[in-house]
């Protein structure tokens, strides 16, 4: 799984890198990055979940107009979270 991963990220280091060097001959690509770090609960995680679920549905029509646009989202724990059955 941890070289699935990899491989995910290095394809996508290679979509900012092919727009980069787009913008910089001219082209036009939208490039937006973000990354941060939250504090979330088990409930607030799975609703993270749900609203990326709702945004993948809501832009996902494949036959609409528009640019592909690549769209990556990480949602990785930076540390163990407690049992479930731990007291909160």
């Amino acid at each position: 799984m941890a070289e699935f991963l990899g491989a995910m990220l290095d394809a996508t280091r290679a979509d900012i890198n092919a727009a980069y060097r787009s913008k910089h001959t001219g082209g036009r690509r939208e490039i937006e990055l973000h990354r941060g770090a939250l504090r979330l609960t088990d409930e607030a995680l799975a609703e993270l979940r749900g609203h990326i679920e709702q945004l993948a549905t809501r832009f996902g029509d494949r036959d609409a107009p528009g640019v592909w646009t690549r769209v990556v989202v990480a949602v990785v724990d930076l540390q163990d979270r407690p049992p479930r059955d731990a007291p909160a």
